[in-house]
């Protein structure tokens, strides 16, 4: 019960930061742009034949996350050890 609140809290905050953003117009990609991911989408599917695609770009997306993650944590932990005081 108090797991349902704490997350419809934190859903009305993230609806109460994201509401400036439904002011915006809604806007579309040019038509060039997406002829031109519709064509790469078609090349990928060419490699997708013998070569899963998918599955290295995931790869690829959980290694870039994990290095982000440790990137961040070195650069929070650089600045805290540049704060005086605290060591």
């Amino acid at each position: 019960m108090i797991t349902y609140w704490l997350l419809k809290i934190f859903v009305y905050l993230l609806s109460l930061i994201t509401s400036p953003l439904l002011l915006l117009p809604v806007a579309s990609l040019s038509v060039n742009l997406t002829a031109t991911l519709t064509q790469a989408g078609n090349y990928i599917a060419l490699f997708d034949l013998f070569l899963p695609m998918g599955t290295l770009l995931t790869v690829f997306g959980i290694i870039v996350t994990i290095e982000g993650g440790y990137f961040a944590y070195k650069g929070v932990k650089w600045i805290y050890n540049k704060i005086p005081g605290i060591n």
